[in-house]
C-alpha cells in the first residue's frame, strides 16, 4: 500500500526504502564464508603423498585381481576333476567295457591224461623198446620187403574240400573300444545246404557282443554262426549277410580262416 502524497507509478528507490522500513543493510562480503585450507594439502610432500596413496590403491587392486585369478583356477581344477570322475565311472560301468574286460573261455581239454598207475613195474617185465628195422647188403627178403608206415603216415588228416563259397568281410562302424561288421558269404556250390554253418577266426581277441541273420558262439578267437528259423535253408547262389556287433582291446583287424560248414572259402 503506497504512502500518502506518492503514486503508485512513481521510482523508488533502494536508500528510500531502508529508510521506510528501518532496514541496516549488511555488506555481501561478509556472507561468503572462508574455506579453511588444511596445512596436509600444502607443503612439499603433498606431492609425495598423493603418490604414495595412489601407490597404495593399486597394490589393493593387484591383490584383489591375483585373489580372483587364484579362486577361478581352483574352480577350474575342481570341475575338470570331477568331469574326468564322471567319464571314468561311465567308461566302466558300460556294458561294452565290461564285454571287452571278461577273460576269454578255456578251451576245452582235447586229449584225456592218462592215468598212472601206482603199481611199480615189475623187474621181470622189461619195458618196450621200440624195434628198428634195418637193411642188410646180405639179406635179400628185408630189401625186397616195403618200409613200413609210421604213425604220422597212418593217422594223415583227409584232405579238405575244395573251396564252394565266397566271403567278403566289411567294418561298418568303429569306436574306441568297440566296431559293427558284415560277412557276407555266397554258396558258390552245387547243392543246398540246411542248415548251414559258417564259421572265422579272430586275430587281435576281438569279441562278439550280438549279432543278426546268425546265431553265434565263441570258443576263444573262433566265432561260430549258424542258420536261425528263417534262414535255415542255404540255396545254390545265394548270399547270406551275417551282421554282430563286437568289442576289441589290441586293435581290430579282418578276420580269417572263413568256412561254410567243412568246406574253406575264399575272401573277396
Amino acid at each position: 500500500m503506497a504512502r500518502a502524497g506518492r503514486r503508485e507509478d512513481d521510482p523508488f528507490s533502494v536508500d528510500a526504502l531502508l529508510r521506510e522500513t528501518g532496514a541496516v543493510p549488511r555488506s555481501l562480503e561478509g556472507s561468503v564464508p572462508t574455506l579453511r585450507v588444511r596445512e596436509d594439502d600444502t607443503g612439499e610432500g603433498y606431492r609425495e603423498r598423493l603418490e604414495q596413496r595412489a601407490r597404495e590403491a593399486a597394490a589393493a587392486q593387484q591383490r584383489a585381481g591375483r585373489r580372483i585369478r587364484w579362486v577361478t583356477a581352483v574352480c577350474g581344477a575342481v570341475v575338470v576333476l570331477a568331469s574326468l570322475v564322471i567319464i571314468a565311472v561311465t567308461s566302466e560301468s558300460s556294458p561294452a567295457r565290461q564285454t571287452a574286460l571278461a577273460p576269454d573261455p578255456l578251451a576245452p581239454a582235447t586229449t584225456t591224461p592218462q592215468a598212472v598207475s601206482s603199481t611199480p613195474m615189475s623187474s621181470s617185465s622189461p619195458a618196450p623198446v621200440p624195434t628198428v628195422l634195418r637193411q642188410s647188403e646180405t639179406s635179400a627178403t628185408s630189401s625186397a620187403a616195403p618200409p613200413p608206415k609210421t604213425s604220422s603216415q597212418a593217422a594223415a588228416p583227409p584232405p579238405v574240400r575244395t573251396a564252394s563259397c565266397t566271403v567278403h568281410y566289411a567294418v561298418t562302424d568303429q569306436w574306441n573300444n568297440g566296431f559293427t561288421a558284415n560277412v557276407y558269404v555266397t554258396n558258390t556250390g552245387s547243392e543246398a545246404l540246411s542248415p548251414w554253418t559258417a564259421a572265422w577266426t579272430f586275430t587281435a581277441g576281438q569279441r562278439v557282443t550280438h549279432s543278426w541273420n546268425g546265431d553265434f558262439s565263441q570258443s576263444g578267437s573262433r566265432v561260430t554262426m549258424k542258420a536261425v528259423s528263417y534262414n535255415l535253408t542255404f540255396a545254390p547262389g545265394a548270399t547270406i549277410d551275417i551282421g554282430f556287433n563286437g568289442s576289441f582291446d589290441r586293435g581290430n583287424p579282418p578276420a580269417t580262416g572263413f568256412t561254410l560248414g567243412d568246406a574253406r572259402c575264399d575272401v573277396v
